[in-house]
């Protein structure tokens, strides 16, 4: 019989437990407490899918926050990738719009997800190409709690994510 896995099972409980002393947690069979330092992002991720290439043209996403607005705006195909990003929002920090392909041909450039960052209770997201609408509707996120540092460690994180199907 080898003593391959236990070996093995041993050196991820020590590599554990090394990187892990410096925050309170459950307790290990010693008796301290022992949490790993894994960050998060409390929000929403509304990930875009669309059944066909996006099409160059204006874009407007506007987003309703539980009543607050936050428009960004931008085109396509993408700016190259080293002159920053082709969308800006009116308000910072509350959305971000993941953009994908500026290195690639322009026929493959489009817009993957949005991150919406906080817990809204209620999201209104329109998206309009050259003033036409692509998409319109109401979210209401379910939020789960999860705490990937242990059962009894921080950050407790709250987060929720769904597709947009666009046309």
């Amino acid at each position: 019989m080898s003593c391959r896995p236990a070996r093995a099972a041993l050196l991820v409980l020590l590599v554990l437990s090394a990187c892990s002393k410096s925050s309170p947690g459950p307790a290990d069979p010693g008796g301290e407490r022992v949490c790993t330092q894994i960050g998060c992002v409390n929000g929403l991720r509304l990930t875009l899918v669309k059944a066909t290439p996006w099409t160059a043209g204006e874009y407007v996403f506007t987003v309703d926050l539980d009543g607050a607005s936050v428009t960004c705006k931008g085109a396509l195909p993408l700016k190259a990738c080293d002159q920053g990003s082709a969308l800006t929002c009116d308000v910072e920090d509350k959305v971000m719009i993941g953009e994908s392909g500026c290195a690639l041909p322009v026929e493959q450039h489009g817009f993957s997800d949005i991150q919406i960052f906080g817990t809204p209770a209620r999201v209104n997201l329109t998206i309009a190409r050259d003033g036409q609408p692509l998409h319109s509707g109401e979210l209401t996120p379910t939020y789960v709690s999860s705490r990937p540092n242990g059962p009894d460690c921080e950050p407790e994180c709250h987060g929720a994510g769904t597709e947009i199907a666009l046309p």
